[in-house]
């Protein structure tokens, strides 16, 4: 019978506050270094805020895994790989696939972050102020699964502006974001962890990307 060679993948998850971003935005660089060391690369899509709240968000997430498991991966190596928000998707992930006995040989961080305490300061990330007018046109409520055109790029930063990202995500009004936060013990207990951010990132506090490289067992930062 023919045998064939068991298959390396890594999961890609692109950044974009999940608002918006789309699954191309991989750097072809990052993809050469996979794909030069024996990985296939496979990007996912997963349902934007606010048309979508987190709790949904995080759901799916972990569902669409779970199919791509059964239909390509078939329990063979794979690690995950996440940019900015898909950083902090790809911690959450872990943690559910933990619980389904599918535990990722290793992790890629690129300035993500383990809770979403930060969106609750200020942060001023673009010079000109965005109006309700200029992104009404944009919809808030069909799923959206995939932003190619990075449509809802200004909707993310009006949100920013506006402090719209709590009712975007659909976070309780009470400030307790706990059940959303990634703790020490949990990271304890993930695979080994590369990652990498700038100190200088306006966007996303360095010190999570810090944290993550302390915690977690074995990981470079």
């Amino acid at each position: 019978p023919t045998t064939t060679e068991p298959t390396n993948y890594v999961v890609y998850l692109h950044g974009g506050g999940m608002i918006y971003g789309t699954k191309s935005d991989l750097p072809e660089e990052l993809k050469e270094l996979f794909t030069s060391n024996g990985y296939t690369v496979l990007a996912l899509d997963y349902l934007l805020a606010p048309n979508t709240k987190i709790d949904h968000i995080l759901r799916t997430l972990t569902e669409t895994f779970q199919l791509l498991n059964e239909e390509i991966i078939q329990n063979q190596s794979f690690g995950l790989c996440g940019r900015s928000a898909g950083g902090y998707l790809m911690l959450q992930l872990t943690k559910q696939l933990q619980t389904l006995n599918l535990t990722p040989q290793f992790l890629v961080n690129f300035y993500g972050y383990t809770d979403l305490e930060f969106i609750k300061e200020p942060r001023k990330l673009l010079k000109q102020a965005i109006s309700a007018k200029e992104i009404a046109a944009i919809d808030q409520t069909k799923p959206v699964w995939d932003d190619p055109f990075l449509s809802r790029y200004l909707l993310y930063h009006y949100s920013i502006q506006q402090a719209l990202l709590p009712h975007f995500y659909g976070l309780p009004e009470n400030g307790d974001w706990s059940a959303y936060a990634l703790s020490d013990e949990t990271l304890k207990t993930f695979p080994p962890c590369f990652s990498t951010a700038s100190s200088s990132d306006e966007e996303v506090p360095f010190r999570y990307s810090k944290k993550i490289g302390r915690t977690i067992p074995e990981s470079t930062f």
